[in-house]
């Protein structure tokens, strides 16, 4: 019988949710995400904003909020899910997770309320849920006891939003509601004792038509703020309400304000985002009823508002520090933004973009695509003017700069000889001779440098010390180079293997089970230890993986007969621990690698698998032993830097090419987009920058590497919301159904931005069947409007250009009994 697995491929990307605060020391700021059932936790720096820690949420996250208990000086997380589970966590100084308290707050009888679960929490730590029409859910938690709750009964059904007023004494709660006569807002204290809502405070009713969202005003100002689309209004008490109206031709006309962020804690400035995506800066003009006096009461006597520019549509935002704001999306991609106080130049008003988020979300359609033979989905992600096609691909792709047949490489270096930042040789090691070749721009030109032995293979080849000194190792003697002086060590017996620290000039030979620790100065090398070792040696390392050291510590060895690795202490390559590999597979390469403050020890074996694990620092064992089975033929480990990361990487060189990297404390292994490859050095010369270069035995390639990740993700903006597509692979063209909204001023014109049915090359248009009910007036077309529009891009690894041939549709007749309604002037 077939089994199958499911696993996730891709966590999900669209953020529901996002709050700012002090979440593990109280000097330091934090954003926290929610993306359906994960929360991450980033660290806000001068550099951007840093994942540090994630965590997942069996269930869906419905509503998410951040308080701070009275007495503590960090803030915790409320979290509740689509099935009614409620937890409470917080982040320790250590950065570890901790659950403080949990329950089941469903109810056995309740009508679900049609606008979703709301949550708001008091500055007390008292905490009200709106799960059911007619009811309130009231949590009271103190640190150490369960979450105890109860049910408030409310008069008025059908709450749009509710929030707690800033007031310290008593809970008082500010909610929209709607009933047969339009919307209005009740103010009410919450009592505990009678478990009750008292009568309103005051209450102002018939608010703007879709009033949907009201915001606490913190004191002393007090009040709370009403927005809806095209006005927003500030009450408090019973006065009359201080309103600002979009009128046609005002900042605020057609905009349907969605989400709100706070940007001084006395609640004078906010922003403001709309569903076109339009980001706003709300200002709230304070005066006081006696000007001489201090103590008198603070009062809002004006309002006004700034269009900022434009963004992605907001589902959420927070306004971190320094005019830096995140804003995280549902239909496109996040993005963290500075705000300006004057105007760019180029007419973008307020907005730089720091930095982009990808979310794949919504998907609406996908299809599979083969190209160069590589599975390939396409996806209709996005919606409004975020509409967007994604090319997905799984693994890491090489971009080929260059190529040349060369037959026989067994290995490769590079060497930077010159005071500027560029490598100008590149070495090339046959079975029995040595080729140096001189990078002159993007052409390699076969040459000699003095003192270098080119008859025989080489073993290694660098730079020591940051500096001109070159280093080479042979089988039968290891050259130190100079200038004009030249230093030779000659070995007793064949060199088999070489490790080569080059910063300190340190180096451990292996001459079968013979292991020799040397150190390599400008007066010559001097022999430190010799070894002989119990078994013949397969492979050895001696990477630095000591903190604020850069001088090597440990040795790593691997042995044939043995089937074991070791680690030996230098200088006297004194065994500190020897662990069996479990299999019959003899170790082929091992490697020590430092990755975000871990240390682990990888050996690869000769069937395609690599053991890795974590090495105690204090005790030196090792900890935590996993495998993973990256191809069939042995492997050979090299480390490289992608993109001038100052994070090492390791590049898996076997018939099935691989990327060893860390990402949250975890190994993560990503595929490489190529059949083989033998071996590989990286390489920086100014023709080819962040470069490698790689060979298959059979030819030499210099690429240059995909940014480190699982999945690739290439975007073809839209700016209409895409709902199905389909794939002609005898054609290699795409069929794309697309929608969109078009919103019409005061004087009949219809804006619709930037969108790419409206650039099609062709344009065609059918009547509606006879069949069909005849449109109404009240439709803005009577005609379904198709488009094809061509779009060249390079596909995969850039070289076949394929045409896309989009059918873009869009439709905004009636049909049959619905009727369309949108904006009519």
């Amino acid at each position: 019988m077939a089994l199958s697995y499911i696993v996730t491929a891709y966590k999900p990307t669209v953020v529901t949710h996002a709050l700012v605060g002090s979440f593990i020391v109280p000097t330091e700021l934090n954003l926290v995400l929610a993306k359906t059932n994960r929360v991450e936790l980033f660290l806000v720096t001068p550099e951007g904003l840093k994942p540090h820690r994630e965590c997942s949420v069996f269930g869906r996250i419905a509503t998410i909020k951040l308080f701070r208990a009275p007495g503590e000086n960090v803030d915790s997380l409320l979290i509740l899910t689509a099935k009614y589970h409620l937890a409470i966590i917080r982040w320790t100084p250590t950065s570890e997770l901790r659950t403080r308290a949990s329950g089941h707050i469903v109810d056995r009888v309740g009508r679900p309320s049609e606008t979703g679960m709301i949550a708001t929490v008091h500055s007390s730590g008292l905490m009200v849920f709106r799960l059911y029409d007619g009811l309130l859910k009231v949590v009271q938690w103190n640190e150490g006891k369960d979450l105890r709750g109860f049910n408030v009964r409310c008069d008025d059904l059908y709450i749009v939003d509710i929030t707690f007023m800033s007031d310290p004494d008593r809970p008082t709660l500010a909610y929209i509601y709607q009933d047969d006569n339009g919307r209005h807002i009740k103010v009410v204290a919450l009592n505990i004792d009678d478990k009750e809502l008292s009568s309103p405070l005051w209450k102002h009713d018939n608010l703007e038509g879709e009033a949907n969202i009201v915001i606490g005003v913190p004191e002393p100002v007090g009040g709370c703020l009403i927005a809806g689309p095209d006005a927003i209004s500030y009450h408090k008490g019973g006065d009359d309400a201080l309103r600002y109206a979009g009128v046609p031709g005002s900042r605020l006309h057609n905009t349907h304000p969605n989400c709100y962020a706070p940007v001084d804690r006395d609640g004078q400035r906010y922003l403001l985002a709309d569903l076109a995506g339009n980001l706003y800066m709300l200002l709230l003009e304070l005066g006081k009823d006696q000007e001489q006096d201090e103590n008198s009461a603070m009062y809002v006597r004006d309002m006004k508002v700034e269009s900022l520019g434009e963004t992605c549509i907001a589902e959420c935002m927070c306004y971190l520090d320094n005019g830096v704001c995140f804003i995280g999306s549902r239909f496109g991609d996040s993005q963290l933004i500075r705000l300006s106080t004057e105007p760019r130049a180029d007419g973008t008003g307020y907005i730089s973009l720091l930095d982009s988020y990808t979310n794949l979300a919504p998907i609406r359609d996908m299809t599979v695509m083969r190209c160069n033979g590589q599975q390939q989905i396409l996806t209709c992600s996005g919606a409004y003017k975020d509409g967007t096609i994604r090319i997905i691909r799984n693994g890491i792709g090489i971009e080929e700069l260059a190529s040349v047949e060369l037959k026989g490489i067994k290995n490769m270096f590079t060497l930077r000889t010159r005071d500027d930042e560029f490598d100008d040789y590149l070495i090339l090691s046959f079975d029995s001779e040595t080729h140096v070749l001189l990078i002159n721009g993007e052409e390699l030109e076969d040459t000699e440098i003095t003192g270098f032995t080119v008859d025989g293979a080489t073993l290694w080849a660098g730079c020591l010390f940051h500096s001109k000194t070159i280093l080479q190792v042979t089988h039968g003697e290891v050259i130190l180079i100079d200038g004009d002086n030249i230093q030779v060590w000659k070995s007793s017996k064949w060199i088999t293997l070489v490790a080569v620290n080059e910063i300190t000039g340190q180096l451990v030979v292996a001459c079968g089970a013979l292991l020799i620790y040397l150190e390599a100065n400008s007066a010559g090398f001097k022999v430190i230890t010799e070894i002989e070792c119990e078994f013949e040696i397969s492979c050895i390392d001696i990477t630095p993986i000591g903190k604020g050291t850069l001088r090597s510590e440990i040795c790593a060895v691997g042995y044939w007969t043995d089937l074991s690795v070791a680690l030996r202490a230098l200088p006297q390559l004194v065994e500190v621990v020897r662990e069996k590999i479990v299999g019959d597979m003899l170790s082929r390469s091992i490697m020590l690698s430092p990755m975000e403050g871990h240390v682990y020890l990888l050996v690869a074996l000769g069937d395609g698998t690599v053991h890795y694990f974590q090495i105690d620092m204090k005790t030196g064992a090792l900890l935590d032993p996993k495998k993973a089975t990256l191809g069939t033929q042995p492997i050979h480990l090299r480390k490289f830097r992608s993109r001038c990361s100052p994070v090492h990487n390791i590049f898996v060189c076997s018939d099935r090419p691989a990327v060893i990297y860390s990402s949250n404390q975890k190994l993560l292994f990503s595929n490489v987009n190529l059949r083989m490859v033998s071996t590989m050095t990286p390489l920086y010369a100014e023709a080819y920058p962040d470069a490698l270069v790689l060979t298959d035995g059979h030819s030499l390639v210099i690429g240059r590497i995909d940014d480190i990740q699982k999945l690739h993700i290439r975007t073809v903006p839209l700016g209409e919301s895409p709902s199905r597509i389909a794939y002609q692979p005898e054609t290699n063209t795409i069929a794309v159904i697309v929608e969109r909204l078009e919103f019409v001023d005061a004087m009949g014109k219809h804006h619709f931005g930037q969108c790419a049915s409206k650039n099609a090359m062709e344009t065609s248009s059918s009547r509606l069947s006879s069949m069909r009910r005849e449109p109404t007036p009240e439709c803005l077309a009577e005609e379904m409007e198709a488009a094809r529009w061509q779009c060249r891009w390079l596909l995969v690894n850039w070289e076949m250009i394929a045409n896309l041939i989009s059918l873009w549709v869009l439709q905004l007749s009636c049909l049959m009994k619905r009727n369309l309604k949108w904006a009519v002037s």
